[in-house]
């Protein structure tokens, strides 16, 4: 079961790496990026279960991202609990699972 866990979070970080590499990942913070809108929205999106948000429907998405959404659904108490360090603090994100609250991490 561990072992499992760290192929799936070496496999979404792998994946965020090569997206970041391949220039898929936003560089700058989009202009009227509001933290509170952020904010709004994961508020929202919270699972009443399990205390934490939902992430987008992975089939919202093609390819690597599509994967790494799926990942994500699987796993967020582990994303909860992980630093993002693609400078996204602007937005109001403050774990990795924010940046799959909405397509952010989708790059």
């Amino acid at each position: 079961m561990l072992r499992k866990l760290f192929g799936v979070i070496f496999i979404l970080l792998v994946t965020a790496g090569l997206a970041w590499a391949n220039g898929e990942h936003p560089k700058t913070i989009p202009q009227g990026a509001d933290p509170k809108a952020f904010k709004v929205l994961k508020e929202k999106a919270i699972n009443p279960k399990t205390g934490l948000p939902n992430t987008l429907d992975p089939h919202l998405f093609k390819g690597k991202a599509r994967k790494a959404y799926q990942i994500a659904k699987e796993i967020p108490e582990v994303l909860a609990q992980m630093p993002c360090f693609c400078e996204c603090e602007a937005l109001g994100h403050e774990n990795l699972l924010d940046c799959f609250i909405d397509d952010h991490a989708a790059g």
